[in-house]
């Protein structure tokens, strides 16, 4: 089977060393609300409303797994639906003792989002940054610590994303999960991602821009991760090319039939 590599530069207070690392798992982590109860109450309900076929999981968080292929560090990748999104997450590399700390975005195909899932995740290769911390130099103040991102869509740019992580679980929390601690190290964890902005859709009619913008669907996306105690930020910049797909000639088919 072939074995993945990720290479990072790690910036800590004592000096900057390099790391490749030979990937042993990917994972994300979903519904990662800090406030579990309520969130559990919210998805007993989908559950009882919807049944079996529904999104929400019987546990949160919830872990789901990635190929470790679909690992990229690349700042062009290919993917096959045009509806590619994005969203920024911490990521988190366990590798024995040792925790290092980057940012990366969940990609996902965003057409077949409603539909499964896990499967769109699986669609899309997932970036990667290729600068992190050490964890021990942010766990004190872990709550600081900002993601953010945007997404460009021709001469525009959109925030998606600007928020402490203080809105999710904390590592320790992801961490300590039976599924987690199962995990086979080097393990790169994808830790959940927080709310968008409230001005996201607001800006998307302001700008006449295509809907899905709203989803993190762009010609570029950045995703970054700062913190503001030690004076330090990680950006990664990226952009999904689609290959092409029929996803023009089924919206022009289903425009005719509903004008037919």
């Amino acid at each position: 089977m072939q074995i993945t590599y990720v290479e990072m530069t790690v910036h800590g207070r004592s000096g900057t060393k390099q790391r490749s690392l030979p990937v042993g798992s990917v994972s994300g982590a979903r519904f990662c609300s800090r406030d579990v109860d309520g969130m559990r109450k919210e998805m007993d309900e989908q559950l009882e409303r919807d049944g079996r076929f529904t999104m929400a999981t019987l546990t949160n968080p919830s872990i789901f797994h990635l190929g470790r292929y679909l690992l990229t560090q690349s700042p062009d990748f290919e993917v096959q639906g045009s509806m590619t999104g994005g969203e920024a997450e911490v990521v988190a590399i366990r590798d024995g003792q040792e925790i290092l700390i980057s940012v990366g975005s969940d990609q996902c195909d965003r057409e077949l989002d409603p539909l499964f899932p896990d499967k769109p995740k699986q669609m899309c290769p997932h970036p990667l940054a290729r600068t992190a911390w050490p964890y021990e130099e942010v766990r004190p103040h872990w709550d600081e610590l900002r993601i953010f991102s945007h997404v460009v869509v021709g001469e525009h740019t959109v925030p998606l994303q600007d928020s402490k992580i203080s809105e999710l679980v904390d590592l320790e929390y992801l961490l300590n999960m039976n599924e987690v601690r199962s995990l086979a190290d080097p393990m790169v964890l994808y830790c959940g991602c927080g709310s968008f902005l409230d001005s996201v859709d607001e800006t998307v009619q302001r700008l006449e821009l295509p809907p899905e913008t709203a989803l993190g669907v762009g010609d570029g996306f950045l995703v970054g991760l700062s913190d503001p105690v030690l004076d330090r930020t990680i950006r990664h910049e990226f952009r999904a090319v689609p290959l092409g797909d029929d996803l023009q000639y089924r919206q022009d088919f289903d425009r005719r039939s509903q004008e037919a």
